[in-house]
């Protein structure tokens, strides 16, 4: 090979480094971040998402682990032996600051930044026996105290002596869970507009200007409505106009106001103030839609907004805005149990949409959706254009399935996989139950159509084209068991609050239908591997309250034979 080519070589693989350089450059989001966050207390998931390499591989360029990182650290430095050697909590840290390092190893050596979830204020049991009266206010941790900030920048200090290459970190509030840490102990860190700026200006000066990495502070909050940072734009302007501009600080946001539910508006906070923000969208949306497990196509409704918004906004109407730097995308967690599956198909549609907007903004939603179908799924014009309509049908077919058009439903009825009983006399009250129960039965015919599409769909992968059709089964029996719940417990209500008589006839069917539809779901499980795992009606965790549905199938079943 003589000179000239190898210069020309050369200067061909400059061009090529440098327009890749203008091209990251003129990104309009330089921000695109994954979380796995695994549910407290389940065994963690076996997922590619985690995987630094992979996910590096499809654009992402910042992860968020949850490894609780502020557990992997002893204060020694603070104190020596603060944490007493040669004991299971020492030994428990240490082993824990050894998985990590595993871990991060394997992202720097991916080229993929980490900003690990981090409660701040959990802190090893025998610090909390030291110092914890010191650290509290009326019993409650406060960031107001002195010995609080000094035990918070002893943390941060011996983190990333630990752990030098770490890119930052991702602040979290609102609920903090211990249950995977069982040396550890804290609550939330802040109670007030006036803890979130004093203990933001503290990580800030900590992490962004002493050691020139990122924080992403997420505006999660919980408190009085009236109150909340994540929702009202007069508080969260209230907090962050008296915390300084920084390269490396980044406000982080859910693109609902509230939690990743339907019905409600699209963030108000989002798109305001001088600080740079990143935008919380996860794929599984609060746990409450079947997380993945059947089709309920996110795309569209989180990008240009869903169907039922009085005003339709998503993340296209943030194009304009200059404080939106990047996108988090959650692939798993956001709940705390199942369903679980192997197959990930509609969490990689999901995901991609979203990653692929963020990459994108100007493309259109169905644009994105058919470059997808057509470059990574292989899919024809034909087949293509069957999925888009299964996914679409899906958007109102679940929300409609579990909730209503009608009125306002508490969503936390149905979270993750279990049924609960959930008190649905409003509509009773309201008068229109025959409404309700009529959506219900219409909406079934939706899954019935969805399920004859499925079917029908070729795939060149012929796992993924079972999946498609296993799980939307999946999802209209689970459909149809949920239109039997809305019928028992409006029959209930109509019994309690009309007098209406005891119709034992319709009770009857319900059961013989209740019965006849769990025989079929567990068939499907039995009979498809790749089935995702049941929902429960044995017991409701996290559902507002209410008794597993079991408990009205029971009532049912004494009514019967009085």
């Amino acid at each position: 090979m003589n000179k000239t080519t190898l210069i020309s070589i050369a200067l061909l693989s400059l061009v090529s480094v440098l327009q890749a350089q203008v091209k990251e450059a003129s990104k309009k989001y330089t921000i695109l971040m994954n979380m796995v966050h695994h549910n407290p207390g389940e065994p963690r998931f076996n997922t590619k998402y985690t995987n630094s390499e992979y996910i590096k591989s499809l654009g992402y360029n910042g992860q968020i682990p949850k490894f609780e990182i502020q557990c992997a650290v002893t204060y020694d430095d603070f104190e020596y032996n603060l944490i007493p050697n040669s004991t299971p909590e020492k030994l428990w840290i240490e082993r824990k600051a050894a998985d990590i390092r595993i871990q991060l190893d394997k992202a720097q050596q991916a080229g993929m930044p980490m900003y690990p979830f981090t409660d701040v204020l959990v802190v090893p049991k025998s610090v909390m026996e030291k110092y914890g009266d010191d650290m509290k206010i009326d019993g409650k941790l406060s960031i107001q105290k002195p010995r609080t900030q000094e035990i918070l920048k002893a943390q941060i200090e011996e983190i990333f002596k630990r752990f030098p290459e770490l890119g930052g970190l991702t602040i979290r509030f609102g609920e903090t869970y211990l249950h995977d840490t069982p040396f550890h102990v804290g609550n939330r860190p802040v109670y007030s507009p006036e803890d979130h700026i004093k203990i933001i200006n503290i990580l800030r000066e900590e992490v962004c200007v002493k050691r020139n990495k990122k924080l992403f502070y997420r505006t999660w909050d919980w408190g009085k409505i009236k109150k909340k940072f994540h929702l009202v734009p007069e508080v969260y302007l209230k907090i962050t106009d008296a915390v300084e501009p920084h390269h490396n600080l980044y406000f982080s946001t859910k693109h609902v106001n509230g939690d990743f539910l339907r019905g409600l508006p699209f963030n108000k906070t989002l798109g305001i103030g001088k600080h740079q923000q990143i935008v919380e969208v996860s794929i599984n949306q609060a746990g409450m839609y079947g997380r993945n497990a059947h089709p309920y196509y996110i795309g569209q409704g989180v990008i240009e907004g869903w169907p039922e918004m009085e005003q339709k906004k998503g993340l296209r109407d943030l194009y304009d805005n200059l404080q939106v730097k990047g996108v988090w995308t959650w692939t798993w967690g956001d709940g705390w149990f199942g369903p679980y599956f192997g197959n990930e198909f509609w969490m990689d549609l999901n995901a991609y949409i979203i990653r692929e907007f963020a990459e994108n903004p100007l493309k259109s939603e169905e644009t994105i959706f058919n470059d997808y179908a057509t470059s990574v799924l292989k899919m024809s014009p034909e087949n293509n254009r069957k999925l888009r309509e299964l996914c679409m049908l899906s958007v109102d077919a679940v929300f409609k399935g579990q909730a209503t058009a009608l009125q306002h439903m508490p969503p936390w009825w149905i979270r993750d996989h279990f049924f609960s009983a959930q008190d649905m006399s409003i509509y009773v009250k309201k008068g229109f139950s025959k409404e309700v129960l009529a959506e219900k039965k219409e909406n079934l015919k939706t899954w019935y159509k969805m399920e004859e599409i499925a079917n029908g769909i070729k795939l060149p992968n012929k796992e993924d084209e079972n999946f498609i059709r296993v799980s939307t089964t999946y999802g209209r029996i689970k459909y149809e068991l949920i239109e039997l719940i809305f019928r028992t417990q409006i029959m209930f209500a109509e019994m309690e609050i009309n007098n209406v008589p005891f119709d034992k006839k319709e009770a009857k069917l319900i059961l013989e239908t209740y019965t006849k539809k769990w025989d079929e779901w567990r068939t499907l499980k039995k009979e498809n591997t790749n089935c995702p795992t049941l929902y429960v009606d044995y017991e409701a965790i996290h559902c507002q309250g209410n008794k597993p549905f079991v408990v009205s199938i029971e009532r049912l079943e004494r009514l019967i034979e009085e």
